[in-house]
């Protein structure tokens, strides 16, 4: 759901352009850990808050927070999942939504736009995560949060099992973390981890709630 390597890809538009139709029903079936995790994450925002989701794919995190906050930006690489959740928006009629075809690696906003940026469920499918984390820095406000989450394909044995059954689909993550590793990934990249959590239903799926790092990000 987030383009890699800095530049739009085809291939990587084409493959989410043609997922974004199955997207909703295929979370719906196997992503057990998200109605926690949506939990956790609404319990960060503030009702002021102006919030970018990257990587949102079809609103699913964005559409959820929107009655909780001021404003919400939804990004993604892939017009179709733009489109997908744009019209999900419009029939629950959600005024406080834009959303934006957006490369991860150079959003286009303008620096210290938002007060928290949300990334779930997509650094483990690009090549770059660090890149995309700073650009994350940069568009965040210095007293802002990063909300990030994704799967942990390397957590343990039982887990490496059930995605590589995944894997029998098409799909190849680019990394596959563990919730130690994940937050590795994060504080690295700049910021402040402030809360973990290991959500382990179908799937384990990590949670981190971070700050930027004191002059971490150039503005």
């Amino acid at each position: 759901m987030i383009n890699s390597g800095g530049k739009t890809r085809k291939s990587d538009v084409v493959f989410w352009d043609r997922l974004s139709g199955y997207y909703d029903g295929f979370m719906r079936r196997f992503a057990r850990e998200y109605p926690e995790l949506l939990r956790m994450i609404a319990a960060e925002l503030r009702p002021d808050d102006s919030v970018l989701e990257v990587g949102c794919g079809t609103g699913i995190v964005s559409l959820f927070i929107s009655p909780l906050v001021r404003r919400v930006t939804a990004a993604d690489i892939s017009p179709a999942m733009i489109s997908v959740a744009a019209a999900k928006a419009g029939k629950r009629g959600l005024v406080n939504m834009e959303f934006s075809v957006q490369d991860a690696l150079a959003l286009t906003f303008a620096d210290s736009s938002f007060d928290a940026v949300i990334i779930t469920n997509a650094l483990h499918v690009v090549p770059e995560p660090m890149g995309v984390l700073n650009e994350a820095g940069r568009v965040l406000n210095p007293a802002g949060q990063l909300l990030a989450a994704t799967y942990c394909h390397g957590e343990n044995m039982k887990a490496r099992f059930l995605f590589r059954l995944l894997y029998l689909t098409g799909f190849r993550p680019f990394r596959e973390y563990t919730s130690r590793s994940f937050a590795d990934l994060i504080t690295t990249a700049g910021f402040s981890v402030k809360k973990t959590r290991l959500i382990e239903k179908a799937f384990p799926l990590v949670y981190i709630a971070a700050q930027p790092g004191k002059d971490a990000f150039s503005r």
